[in-house]
Formats: structure tokens, sequence, C-alpha cells
């Protein structure tokens, strides 16, 4: 009797470590339980391990046999499994660390009482139904998860309407405040850091930090750095969901807005690519009355978009067919190593002014004529704009650039990688200056039933630009695998990694003096094989 209730403390406690760990993946998806469960639960070996054979034989033993000499043994066989569990995870610490904010520790507080309650209730069971419990229990351990979650719902609600309320009520106080709404599949990043960049020179700006471009993020921006003399808010809008950028809009109501591109991002939740076009035309149809819509025409899907009449149009362009019609537009683009030249053309005046960037790719050049549309709209003069560009810099992980021990070049593009923004990485890395092009990519997520399309048109651009491949998991990558192959791309010079850290082992097996490495994409925790 004694193991037994032992073994039932002990099952908890490795639950409970087992929840934490839960949390973190939960935490990583956003907290959208749907969008966690969609990659949870089909995939068995996130929630099911070999080891867990001994997990399941430890309570064999334990509840179904009245044998003190197989009840022990059954207690060793689940600290064994532990073992296993604590090997596995000090093997493969995570990336992104779990952030312990407010909500965090409520759901943990929760899940805490939820197996002490758990554990009063199955210590007076019947052996028989201590065992079944004793199947389920650990391995299906973010039920207990889901379960705070639920319970929680309502108090998340109200701690968060009153974060909302005390947002609205500080923007209220400042009623000249210039809201400028980015959105966007690729690049709204990055032109929220180019915009922010330029206009700080000008004006007195805020913007949301890093990638906090949901509304409890914006809030968060609002309450803790807003003050009375900020002239201007940049706010980076995301959305996994139908209706994200309306609620956004109606919360901080933004004057101006950029949708830097559309394209097939996140269809794992939108569903269609229908849905992703009109959530991220919601932006331009909430604007607030005698807004600005900035309008990059050379994305199809961002220019037919339909203005209210009350809602101004300025239009940009880099593209040559697009240059007869915006209202901003590029040219004598010249690229090298250090970052990009070119002369932008304001057409309705035919001024002109040569302008230099540290940015790489024309993606970046999209994203700094962005910033010049709108910082020439709230009254810059032109011939400010240089000293604009030229402090323009890579954002980290966002085609940055770096030297290694003065041996080789990494080109980092590691935050997310999209069908476009890649296209454009290998298209820098052809370009560059170096011996050896090596592009290490465990491709690219959330693109839906384009999954595998996509992830193949990426093998047959990277065939196209690379030396040496190194591709990071033997199943997400088999459709760049096809790519390669349809390339006739040569075998010995691809190789698949279990993981990122076996892929940069490799990687330092092959780099030599005045390689050129490009890292396309590193996938969150939750996408490991």
């Amino acid at each position: 009797m004694f193991l037994s209730y032992f073994a039932i403390c002990l099952i908890l406690i490795m639950t409970w470590i087992r929840t934490v760990s839960d949390v973190h993946k939960f935490q990583q998806f956003g907290y959208y339980a749907n969008h966690y469960l969609s990659k949870t639960i089909p995939q068995v070996s996130k929630w099911l391990r070999p080891y867990h054979l001994f997990y399941f034989s430890g309570v064999a033993l334990v509840f179904l046999f009245e044998a003190p000499l197989l009840n022990t043994i059954g207690i060793c066989l689940l600290l064994l499994n532990f073992y296993f569990y604590y090997l596995i995870n000090k093997a493969y610490p995570a990336k992104k660390k779990l952030v312990f904010t407010s909500r965090v520790k409520r759901m943990l507080a929760t899940t805490f009482i939820l197996m002490v309650l758990l554990g009063s209730i199955w210590l007076y069971l019947p052996q028989s139904i201590q065992a079944a419990f004793g199947f389920i229990v650990y391995p299906l351990s973010f039920i207990w998860l889901l379960m705070a979650n639920f319970i929680n719902k309502p108090i998340e609600h109200l701690v968060n309407q009153h974060y909302y309320n005390d947002a609205l009520q500080l923007l209220a106080k400042n009623p000249n405040l210039i809201v400028i709404g980015i959105t966007g599949s690729y690049g709204k990043t990055s032109t929220k850091n180019v915009l922010y960049t330029m206009l700080s020179k000008n004006f007195n700006v805020l913007m949301t930090p890093e990638s906090f471009n949901t509304k409890m993020g914006l809030t968060r921006t609002i309450r803790e750095h807003l003050r009375p003399t900020h002239q201007i808010l940049i706010a980076e809008m995301g959305a996994k969901e139908v209706g994200d950028i309306k609620e956004l809009c109606e919360f901080v109501k933004p004057k101006f807005g950029v949708i830097t591109s559309i394209g097939p991002q996140h269809l794992d939740t939108f569903k269609s690519f229908e849905n992703i076009i009109s959530t991220k035309g919601e932006l331009f149809r909430y604007l607030e009355p005698q807004g600005t819509a900035f309008v990059n025409i050379d994305d199809e899907n961002v220019k037919n978009i339909l203005l209210r009449d009350d809602v101004n149009a300025i239009k940009y362009g880099l593209l040559e067919q697009s240059q007869l019609t915006a209202d901003y537009t590029i040219e004598a683009i010249t690229v090298g190593n250090n970052g990009s030249s070119f002369t932008l053309v304001q057409n309705a005046s035919g001024k002109k002014v040569r302008l230099n960037t540290k940015l790489l790719g024309k993606h970046n050049l999209s994203n700094v004529l962005a910033g010049a549309s709108i910082a020439l709209t709230l009254g810059v003069p032109m011939d400010r704009l240089g000293a604009m560009t030229g402090d323009l810099k890579p954002v980290d992980h966002r085609l940055s650039i770096r030297r290694v021990n003065d041996q080789y070049t990494v080109l980092d593009d590691a935050f997310n990688s999209n069908p476009v923004g890649s296209k454009m990485a290998l298209e820098v890395l052809k370009q560059f200056e170096g011996n050896k092009k090596i592009v290490i990519t465990p491709g690219m997520i959330e693109l839906g039933d384009q999954s595998h399309a996509l992830n193949k048109a990426l093998g047959e651009h990277i065939a196209d630009a690379c030396d040496f491949v190194i591709l990071v998991g033997k199943n997400q990558t088999k459709p760049i695998w096809e790519g390669l192959a349809d390339k006739n791309y040569p075998e010995e010079k691809i190789y698949v990694a279990s993981s990122i850290k076996d892929g940069f082992r490799k990687l330092s097996e092959i780099v030599g003096l005045n390689d050129v490495v490009l890292i396309e994409n590193d996938l969150p925790d939750t996408f490991n094989e």
C-alpha cells in the first residue's frame, strides 16, 4: 500500500514537471488552444516517447501486483523513465526559455491545484482504477494544462480587460498622437524598424518592441512606455485568425496604414488564402476617417484591396511595371556586400534623391521605400532622407550580416522564413562575393496545403544559389530534397542534420575561409522532430 501511495506522489511530481514543459509549448503557440492541439495531438511522438515503455511497465508492476519486490522494481522503472526525460531535455535545451508572465504563473498555480485534487482522490480509489489513472495521467500531461486554461479563461478575460481599459485611457490623454499601423505576411517588423529609425530624427516616436504585435503586446507597449510627449506610435499588427487586425484597429485607431505584403503564411489557422487577404485588408478598411493607406503596388493582393472613399491612397513600388502608377518609386539600384544604393523618385514633382542603405535585398528596399513615403507625407524634407537611410541597420536574424572569427560571413535570416523572403535571401547569397555558398535550413512552416509545393520550390532556388546544403530535420525537409533532386543537385553536397546543433557541427567541418553561410529560418522548439 505504501509503495502505491509513493508511486502516486512520484507520478504527480513527474506530471507537474512535464506540464511546465507543456505550458512552455503553449506559450510558444501564443496561447491559442486550437493551434496547440492541432500540432500536439496528431503527432504522437510529441507526447509518447519510446522510453515511456519504462513508465507503463512501472505502473503495471506497482498497481497490478501485490508483491513488494515487483512494486519496488516498478518504482525504479518510473524513476528510470524520468531520468531519460531529464537527459533528453538536457541534451536539447529550449532555444527560447519559458517566460514566467503573470498568466503563466496563474496557469501553473491552477494546474498545481488540479494535481493536488487529483492526488487526494487517486489515493482512495480501488487499485485497478489507480492503475488506469496511472496509465494516462503522465502521458497525457497536456490535458491538465488545457483544463487549467479553460478554468482560468474568465479570470484572464477580466485581467486583460483591465489592462486594455488602462491603455485606452492613456491613448485618450494624447489625442494628437498619430498611430501608424503596419501589417503584412512578410516584412512588417523590418518595415517597423526602418520607419522608427527614419522618423525618430524628426519626431518623438514610440514603436512596439520586438514582435509585440498582438492586442496584449500593444497594450503592454502603451501602458509601459507611452508618454504625453510622444507624437507617433508605430504599431506592428499581427494576425493568425480572421478579425485580428480589425480588433487591433478598433483598439489603437491608426491614421496611417501600411500592408507590406500578403502571402501564404499561417494557413494552418487562416484555413484559406482568401481569409489572409481579407484579414490583412482589414487595416485599410478600418483606418480612421481621412486616414492614409500606403499601398505596395508591387504586391497584387495589396494593390487590389478596395479603399473607402474617405481614405487617401499613396502608392509605392520598385518593380518596373509599378513605376508609372506609383507616387514613390526607386531606380538605378546597385547592390554590394555592404548594402545598396538607389535613387528615390517622387513622381508627382519629378524630384529625385540618391540614397544609400546598409540593408541587403530588394525586399528591404521595398521596406525603405515604404518608410520614405510615410516620412515625406509627414512633412520630412526630401534632402533629410539621406541621413535617415544611411543610419538604417539590419534587424537581428532578418538578413543581418556578421563576420565569424574573421574567417567567413554569415547572412542571418533565421527569424522567420517565408516564400518571398527566402527567395530574396538566396538572391543576396548568390550575388555576395565569397568562395563557397552554404545554406542551412529546416524549411518553411505554417503554409497549410501549400507547404509541400512551396518548400519544393525553395529547394529549386537553393540549387541555383548554393554549393552545399544542410537540411535540418529529415521529415520536414523532404520537399526541399525533392526540389534539389529535380535540379539534379549532387547528393554528396547535401547533409541532412538531426537537429540544428548537428547542422552547425557539420557546418564547422565544411566551412572555409571567405565562405558565405545563409541561415534560413530557425524553427521553434514546437517543431522539433
